[in-house]
């Protein structure tokens, strides 16, 4: 604290970081991670899902390679892996349930989760 309170008080420079008023989307979205780690994306390129990248590998394979970078500052980074892991979760967990109730069986897939028991869960 005190090195940065020396840095601040010789005119050192700072990053402010702001934060929206509405939330930013997961999909379809290639500011999403040079908005969350300006640090990592230098100049705001570099991004997942960017066009450079859209067609020629998956969201997946990107996160693989960046995880793999060649001066780990991705690896090392303390909120990259946890980010880019628990979106891939979630984006799995979406769409599996998406494909799921999209089937003929949809109305035995309704009946079973408004019938589901609070308690258990």
């Amino acid at each position: 604290k005190a090195k940065a309170l020396r840095h601040l008080e010789s005119g050192g420079l700072t990053l402010g970081i702001g934060h929206d008023s509405t939330p930013q989307s997961m999909y379809d979205n290639p500011q999403l991670y040079p908005q969350m780690f300006p640090w990592l994306f230098p100049y705001g390129y570099g991004g997942i899902g960017q066009e450079s990248f859209k067609r020629k590998i998956s969201e997946t394979e990107h996160k693989k390679r960046l995880l793999m970078y060649h001066d780990k500052r991705f690896q090392t980074d303390l909120y990259f892996p946890i980010v880019a892991f628990n979106h891939e979760q979630l984006k799995s967990g979406i769409t599996s349930s998406f494909l799921m109730t999209k089937r003929q069986n949809f109305a035995a897939v309704v009946d079973r989760l408004s019938n589901i028991d609070k308690e258990v869960l």
